[in-house]
């Protein structure tokens, strides 16, 4: 296993980013238009329409009692190029100061698509807590029609103007979400370890050209440190977060893998890099037509660890993992991911799309295209095994 170095050995430049304002707590949405009007007058407001029923009551109340005026955009489902360039119309066709996206991580994403480059404030409001694309400065688009294939990454030049999250509202989401956002957590821990030691970047660039990041600079160990904090709090923390959730109440716990999910999560990957991990999670999107039910980013990405523990790691270190994400309800096998059959055909389509990552070209050590098939099976068969001695926890 890769022993993280604790000291720099060379200087490099390095960088570090982060978002403007974070804040996070029980009820805080009510008080959304108070904490946005420092960036202007007029706001556009996207969310699907669920979201909307759920929360844009309290939201629209908000912006009118401290005088911020809106135009409410519902999100066609999809990160893709069709939505930001359909939402970015709307936007400076009402002149607005800001973009408010409240929801998931592609409504989030979509959002940062749309503001950063049109140089407008970015304000993120997740309603869940899955990703850790509230923080970030990144955008992952994909194909339409919904589900579409992950398609490319785009590097904004600025994380987001604030983060808002109200965790009672996100405890009044489905359980599962939460666990998805333990799953892309979690892996932090293990790619940060490989990359920093390894004196790999992350996703902080030294000048940003057409949403493309130019010359990605050194990692502080900062981002090792937070991951270490992160996976510390999902191992303590993670299943009493789980029963909160499921009974949809606020607790320390729930409170702290909120945190852990969101902003810790999004510190670490963006500074610290995505790894083996991301690059198996974001490819298997490939097969998510013959999902199903469909999966979350977490949840594939939860495979992805498994992978990357069993090609970097030990066999203990990988059942003490299938043990935890069992414990939160996370997948560790092809049928946990709702794939009844999976051929080798497929797996050569996931790993052709691997190959097209950024996460492959940081990746500091050679896998040929047949071991990552193998390597794949493998974690299948590991997960399978050990699975049936920790089973796992329903959602």
């Amino acid at each position: 296993m890769f022993e993280p170095i604790t000291t720099f050995s060379t200087f490099y430049v390095r960088g570090f980013r982060a978002p403007g304002t974070y804040m996070q707590g029980r009820g805080v949405l009510n008080y959304l238009g108070r904490l946005v009007r420092r960036f202007g007058k007029k706001a556009l407001v996207l969310s699907d329409s669920d979201v909307k029923r759920i929360v844009g009551d309290v939201i629209e109340r908000s912006l009118k009692n401290y005088g911020i005026d809106y135009v409410y955009v519902i999100f066609n489902r999809e990160c893709s190029w069709e939505e930001i360039n359909r939402v970015t119309k709307i936007a400076l066709e009402n002149n607005v100061d800001m973009v408010v996206g409240v929801g998931g991580g592609k409504t989030l994403d979509t959002a940062k698509a749309v503001a950063i480059p049109n140089e407008l404030a970015a304000i993120m409001v997740p309603t869940i807590a899955s990703t850790d694309a509230p923080t970030s400065a990144i955008s992952v688009v994909y194909t339409e029609p919904y589900p579409g294939e992950f398609l490319e990454v785009l590097n904004h030049y600025k994380n987001p103007d604030m983060v808002v999250v109200d965790t009672e509202v996100i405890a009044g989401a489905p359980a599962r979400f939460l666990a998805a956002g333990m799953g892309d957590a979690a892996s932090h821990y293990w790619e940060i370890r490989s990359l920093f030691q390894a004196n790999k970047p992350g996703h902080v660039f030294m000048d940003y050209e057409k949403m493309k990041g130019v010359e990605p600079l050194k990692s502080f160990d900062l981002p090792l440190h937070i991951a270490k904090l992160l996976w510390e709090i999902l191992q303590k923390h993670g299943v009493a977060a789980m029963q909160a959730a499921k009974l949809k109440s606020v607790t320390p716990s729930l409170d702290l893998v909120v945190y852990a999910n969101t902003l810790l999560s999004g510190l670490a990957f963006e500074n610290g890099g995505t790894g083996f991990a991301h690059a198996i999670g974001n490819s298997l999107s490939v097969l998510e037509k013959k999902m199903k039910p469909v999966q979350y980013h977490g949840e594939m990405v939860s495979f992805g660890t498994l992978v990357e523990i069993l090609t970097e790691g030990t066999l203990e270190q990988a059942v003490e993992y299938i043990k935890w994400a069992h414990s939160v309800g996370l997948p560790v096998t092809f049928e946990e991911l709702g794939l009844r059959e999976v051929t080798d055909e497929d797996l050569r389509k996931v790993v052709e799309k691997l190959k097209t990552t950024t996460e492959y070209l940081r990746l500091p050590y050679e896998i040929p295209e047949e071991q990552m098939i193998a390597l794949m099976k493998v974690a299948n068969e590991v997960g399978k095994k050990y699975g049936q001695l920790y089973p796992r926890a329903s959602l």
